[in-house]
């Protein structure tokens, strides 16, 4: 089938309830797995009731083939959702899958763009809902009643959740259009990107191509380490206003951005995030102004060691960082968020997954009281991360050798102002695939990474947004023209567009002349 026909709609029923249903579709053979339940159904019109969705008011949804199917591992006692969402007019040929954030191994809200764009899509739960009476990000499915780790749960959200999903909106997508997807693609960021990286390695044949943004890969180092700034403010007796973090992100920021040749207000030296030599107490006796209490407050040294904890990160008994802490010029406004109570005090608003992962991951203890947690609980819990989470959530496994070779395309981005993962741990798997393969220029061939100056988790921050990395990845697939650059937008506060060309690691911006605001006052070297 030519590409010009796989754009053109294949399926255009008269009436949706004849092909959408039981009656006409098979249930589909899931191997390892046993489906409990089976239904489709038509959805004419669907728009998203969700403030994270911004449709024109008037504006018609999308009508699609709603197909749900619940499945279980025998022995594994798990209930997993995996819906399926095919368009009635229009499909273009392509099944696009996508993963979950946080703690979460999939968002159904996720489909929407792809059906309203034409792809048949699918997505997950990987049973961590338990049967939808628990929000996956605080964690709870992670643990059975008695106490041990819920594993097939974990081997869902690992890896193979988003494999059986795949499997079963193939069979189905062939059942319904009468012809298989043309191309097989899967995107997903944080979480939803560690699990790209992991149908990489694992099943290489799933997808042709995946876009994998900001991967959470390593997760059993950075779900504990993202509560580190809890810890560290409990334990020092000292929760600053959340401006006095503003504006220690403002100094950092204009201290270490000239260090890449240009101060444009975001770093895009990947190598400052790790040499940038900002020291916090330079800050010290400066007076901010802080809007949550229309008041100034007063940098102290007690916030100025806090600050460097959170930047460095948790110390070894040698003194040395056990990892990377947060990036230079990043916000801190996910793991190290304070908030002001009715009583006017400053407490500690924790990350949750990151919560999560120590309280039933880690410690393994529902009942710990994360409030008072101590530094010897939290290195604890953070070793036994390390022990035994790194089968589910680590990069050890991550072998991309059979992807390479069944010919698919990675394509990742990382914002380098990335508050929830360190950048500069993507960055080092990257280069640990480049000596697996021999050279960048090996890698490149299938695997390719952009670094965001300025750009934050997933989206938002000063720096410019990438604006199309799915088309980038879909035409060197289908085209095999293997992207140089990803092309990036923002416009700031004053109203003032910023561009960038996105360089591909590990080839970095470099400011040559003319307006800092333009991608072509730039160079990638």
């Amino acid at each position: 089938m030519s590409l010009e026909s796989a754009q053109r709609p294949l399926f255009v029923g008269p009436d949706l309830a004849m092909f959408c249903s039981p009656r006409t579709l098979n249930v589909p053979v899931i191997p390892e797995a046993e489906v409990l339940g089976f239904t489709a159904a038509p959805v004419h019109n669907y728009i998203p009731v969700d403030p994270d969705f911004h449709v024109s008011h008037g504006s018609r949804g999308p009508d699609f083939c709603n197909v749900t199917i619940t499945l279980t591992h025998p022995g594994g006692e798990d209930t997993v959702f995996v819906s399926i969402w095919l368009p009635r007019h229009g499909w273009n040929g392509r099944y696009q899958a996508t993963g979950g954030g946080g703690l979460a191994v999939g968002h159904d809200l996720a489909m929407y763009q792809p059906v309203l764009n034409g792809y048949a899509s699918s997505s997950t739960d990987g049973g961590l809902t338990l049967k939808h009476t628990v929000d996956p990000q605080l964690g709870s499915w992670a643990l059975h009643k008695n106490g041990t780790l819920n594993e097939p749960l974990l081997v869902n959200i690992g890896w193979r959740a988003i494999h059986d999903a795949a499997v079963a909106s193939k069979s189905i997508i062939r059942q319904f259009y009468g012809i298989d997807p043309h191309y097989s693609y899967y995107t997903g960021c944080s979480q939803g990107g560690r699990q790209g990286y992991a149908a990489a390695a694992k099943y290489p044949g799933d997808f042709d191509g995946i876009l994998a943004v900001a991967p959470a890969i390593n997760a059993d180092y950075v779900g504990p380490l993202d509560f580190w700034p809890a810890v560290a403010m409990r334990n020092e007796h000292e929760t600053p206003p959340f401006c006095v973090f503003e504006a220690y992100q403002r100094a950092i920021t204009a201290e270490c951005d000239p260090l890449d040749g240009v101060a444009d207000g975001f770093i895009s030296d990947w190598d400052v995030l790790t040499s940038c030599p900002y020291n916090p107490d330079t800050l010290i006796g400066a007076s901010v102004p802080c809007e949550a209490i229309s008041a100034n407050v007063t940098i102290t040294p007690a916030h100025a060691k806090l600050v460097s904890m959170i930047l460095d990160g948790p110390l070894n008994e040698s003194g040395n960082p056990v990892w990377w802490g947060l990036a230079p010029g990043a916000a801190f406004s996910t793991t190290a968020k304070t908030v002001r109570n009715d009583d006017g005090v400053w407490t500690p608003d924790p990350f949750v997954p990151g919560a999560a992962c120590l309280k039933y991951m880690s410690l393994r203890d529902p009942d710990y009281d994360l409030t008072n947690m101590s530094y010897p609980d939290f290195f604890r819990g953070f070793e036994a991360s390390r022990a035994g989470m790194g089968k589910y959530f680590g990069s050890e496994w991550l072998d991309f050798a059979g992807f390479q070779a069944a010919g698919g395309k990675l394509l990742s981005w990382v914002g380098l102002a990335d508050e929830c993962i360190p950048p500069s741990n993507v960055l080092d798997f990257r280069d640990h695939v480049e000596k697996v393969f021999g050279s960048a220029d090996n890698t490149d061939q299938f695997y390719r990474l952009f670094t965001a100056p300025g750009v934050a988790h997933c989206q938002g921050g000063a720096g410019p947004q990438p604006l199309d990395a799915f088309g980038a990845l879909m035409d060197w697939v289908e085209n095999h023209n293997a992207p140089e650059f990803l092309q990036a937008r923002i416009e700031n506060q004053d109203g003032h567009e910023i561009t960038r060309s996105l360089c591909r690691y590990p080839r970095k911006l470099v400011y040559k002349t003319g307006n800092v605001d333009k991608a072509d006052s730039f160079e990638c070297e």
